[in-house]
């Protein structure tokens, strides 16, 4: 019986982040998100350091590549700000409202 198998899963394509890169990031459980920037990129997790602010204190949250592939995050990243990519929490068919756009541009009708 083998200890370490090999799976499929969902991992970061470190051509598009990477650190440095300017993120902003909710997570589904939040009320409001954080900014920062990334300070470490594997395929397997992204850390973000953010001011929290309080004086001279600097904290940071984590990303796992299985949570923003579940939806669990919105997450908006730029490397110079010249432009910003969006990975957003994914919505429920019920929960779109009229006129939301979908990802091809549209809109629901």
């Amino acid at each position: 019986m083998a200890l370490v198998i090999k799976e499929r899963a969902a991992v970061f394509d470190l051509t598009q982040i990477g650190p440095g890169n300017l993120l902003w990031g909710r997570h589904r459980t939040w009320r409001e998100g954080k900014a920062g920037f990334v300070t470490s990129a594997t395929k397997e997790q992204l850390i973000v350091q953010y001011h929290p602010g309080i004086g001279n204190v600097t904290n940071h949250f984590i990303i796992p590549a299985s949570e923003a592939e579940a939806g669990q995050w919105e997450i908006r990243w730029s490397a110079d700000m010249t432009e910003v990519f969006v990975h957003d929490v994914r919505k429920d068919d019920d929960q779109k409202e009229e006129g939301d756009s979908d990802e091809a541009g549209g809109t629901d009708i």
